[in-house]
């Protein structure tokens, strides 16, 4: 109330302290500050956590976020986009031409892996667009408390940086480095200082070799998280030192081709307490994962990724040893057959999540169906082999099935979906994509018996029409909706779901051609919580739809409508002016006025005008 304060007369500090200290969201936050001097002062003293996002003049940034916040534990720094929620360290996001020509520039110019040269970022001039070394040692300087740090393909980076962090922040718990040209010295120096550190992730560190990456295992018994993925100067040898040192080790993941049996193995034998592991090794074999089916009884992820040289004996192994088994990925696995998926079901009655993607010999789901009661998601993608009759026992032993998603699995028709409709009652999310022998008969199936979904996508399912849409509306209120190419949807289709669906939150309609402005003035009207659509390539909605649209669609975040005759300059000035939290827009380049230009600037975090 203006002229009285009836909140900090009474609070005493420390317990308004309490109240602001459990404020979660940085909107909340921000908005918190901004209430009185004394909430503001609370504010800087208290706040732990902040995201740094995109390029610009970093190291300034980062030097006025750290005076501002004195109290941070965790800051997360990426340089891949921007995003309005987060600080921002410019205006633009690098391209990919321009970041690959740095990082090629910067292997050409560095003697070593530890080196700081910093000629490629200024051959370019852009050195200043990115956080430095001297950046972060500013952060190690100023954060000295820090416990989490996400550096994510900060290309300028090297080990000097690293070094300052190590030698100032003790506490480190968890270190992110990916796509950072972070040499060994770094490692080595984080291994020797930083004692408590549990979580590392070296995805896309190229400037990591064996020497840096051993002398870290050797320091840090502590750690329970490690992801490398693409280093190719890491061979075998470092993962022995893992395994020789690392026995509190957790979560393993590997995307490594030159990695062997030998090395997975000792892994499997001196880490027993690994629960997690997702692994991308092509010449890993049955041996390998016979080791992790006798060792890792804890394991409950198991992720196997484009592997050629193991067969259904190592699944037979790993139903045998991993009996806490929650969750199991499998893709472009080619020789294993459906034995692998029946030792599986028999042995891991405890599976949740079942993925497969990719795997041409994969038949039958029947074992699945019969022994996983408890399974909970299920994700088939271009199983090609995959029969219709898969689903009988899925639907009748699956009861609790929550999320299925059907990509490209041709064979998939409508009396496998009523076998999945009638028996999984609780299914929550379904995706289907390109399985153009489900028609209306299984999605009306759907919307008559799975009362809880709100999530549902039909891209690409020719067969389905309006009717199905009608189903839906009468039985499900959906928040998630992606309609793309379904040809036979009508304005009369979406205007049932629009009725029916006041909390919908995302919608695609793009590539459909018989949809127009009326679908428009029904969302509006239906479905005030809106905030992302995407209209490409629908030929009939025009600048008068989107006129109707912003009239109820006040949240609307993300529009992409790319490809729509009908829309013109005008239709897009309507949509940036009309929606005042429009971040993105997907449009082509002529249709974008100057005016507009100006006047979004503002407003979006970016104008995406692509042809």
């Amino acid at each position: 109330m203006k002229g009285a304060d009836l909140i900090n007369t009474v609070l005493p500090e420390e317990v308004l302290l309490e109240i602001l200290r459990r404020v979660e969201s940085k909107p909340d936050l921000d908005s918190c500050a901004l209430v009185c001097r004394k909430w503001n002062h609370i504010d800087r003293a208290t706040r732990r956590t902040v995201k740094i996002a995109a390029s610009g003049n970093a190291d300034r940034l980062l030097a006025s976020v750290i005076q501002r916040f004195t109290a941070l534990t965790s800051v997360f720094i990426d340089e891949r986009h921007q995003s309005s929620s987060h600080y921002s360290l410019g205006l633009s996001t690098p391209s990919k031409q321009r970041r690959n020509s740095l990082s090629g520039s910067r292997g050409r110019n560095r003697n070593s892996p530890g080196s700081s040269s910093t000629s490629s970022a200024e051959d370019t001039g852009i050195d200043q667009n990115y956080i430095s070394d001297a950046g972060l040692s500013l952060l190690a300087l100023g954060c000295k408390g820090l416990e989490n740090l996400s550096l994510t393909w900060c290309p300028t980076l090297t080990s000097l940086g690293l070094v300052s962090i190590a030698d100032n922040c003790k506490a480190l718990k968890s270190l992110e480095l990916q796509g950072c040209y972070i040499g060994d010295e770094g490692l080595i120096a984080i291994g020797q200082c930083c004692k408590l550190l549990r979580e590392l992730n070296l995805k896309f560190c190229d400037g990591i070799s064996d020497k840096g990456l051993i002398d870290l295992a050797r320091n840090s018994n502590s750690l329970i998280s490690l992801a490398i993925s693409s280093c190719p100067r890491v061979s075998d040898m470092s993962l022995q030192a893992v395994a020789s040192h690392c026995h509190n080790l957790v979560a393993l993941t590997l995307e490594l081709d030159s990695i062997k049996d030998e090395s997975l193995i000792s892994i499997a034998k001196g880490c027993r307490s690994l629960k997690s592991m997702k692994l991308r090794c092509i010449n890993v074999g049955d041996l390998a994962l016979q080791a992790v089916g006798s060792f890792c009884a804890s394991l409950e992820v198991l992720a196997l990724h484009s592997f050629q040289g193991f067969t259904d004996r190592s699944l037979y192994a790993i139903s045998k040893g991993c009996k806490n088994l929650r969750e199991l990925v499998l893709t472009d696995c080619n020789l294993i057959t459906d034995r692998s998926l029946e030792y599986i079901a028999r042995g891991c009655t405890k599976l949740e999540h079942v993925e497969i993607n990719g795997c041409q010999n994969i038949e039958s789901l029947e074992s699945i169906g019969r022994f996983c009661s408890g399974l909970r998601k299920l994700s088939l993608v271009y199983c090609s082999m995959l029969l219709k009759n898969a689903f009988i026992e899925v639907g009748h032993g699956c009861s609790l099935l929550q999320s299925l998603q059907l990509f490209d699995c041709m064979k998939i028709d409508d009396d496998a979906m009523c076998q999945i409709a009638v028996g999984c009652k609780y299914l929550r999310q379904l995706h289907l994509r390109r399985c153009n022998e489900i028609g209306d008969k299984g999605i009306i199936s759907v919307g008559k018996n799975c009362k809880h979904l709100t999530d549902l996508s039909l891209q690409f399912c020719e067969s389905i029409s309006d009717e199905s849409l009608f189903a839906i509306a009468e039985g499900c209120s959906l928040e998630h909706l992606s309609m793309s190419g379904c040809h036979e949807i009508t304005n009369n289709g979406l205007t049932a779901i629009a009725r029916s669906s006041p909390d919908l939150i995302s919608l695609d309609i793009s590539v459909l051609l018989n949809v127009g402005d009326i679908a428009m003035a029904e969302l509006a009207e239906g479905c005030p919580k809106l905030k992302e659509l995407s209209l490409s390539q629908c030929t009939k909605i025009t600048d008068v739809g989107l006129t109707h649209l912003v009239k109820g669609c006040m949240e609307l975040e993300i529009c992409n409508m790319v490809y729509c005759p009908l829309i013109t300059a005008s239709g897009l000035a309507t949509i940036v002016s009309s929606c005042a939290k429009i971040k993105k827009v997907l449009i082509e380049e002529w249709k974008v006025s100057k005016r507009t230009r100006r006047r979004a600037g503002p407003v979006l975090t970016s104008l995406c005008t692509e042809l």
